[in-house]
């Protein structure tokens, strides 16, 4: 496999990402992402180190874990509402 250079690139694909977690839903994303790593895993470990990097390492998980709650509360009420 060859590294990829193009930093750009992987910005935008981590980007995608970050945009698939607030719209798409756990198991479908789960999937598509454990596909691309099982494909490419090279291009997958360097958007997750791209999405590390930027985390703020000082965050408490407590604040993390809201913000992960406030990211996809749409998507949990949609879900909730076609029940």
């Amino acid at each position: 496999m060859t590294r990829y250079t193009d930093h750009d690139q992987i910005a935008i694909a981590a980007l995608d990402i970050a945009e698939q977690v607030r719209e798409r839903g756990p198991l479908e994303l789960y999937r598509s992402l454990t596909a691309q790593c099982a494909r490419d895993p090279e291009r997958m470990a360097q958007i997750i180190m791209c999405l590390a990097v930027w985390l703020d390492p000082a965050t408490s998980t407590l604040q993390l874990g809201r913000r992960a709650e406030a990211a996809t509360a749409s998507r949990v009420k949609r879900v909730g509402a076609a029940s």
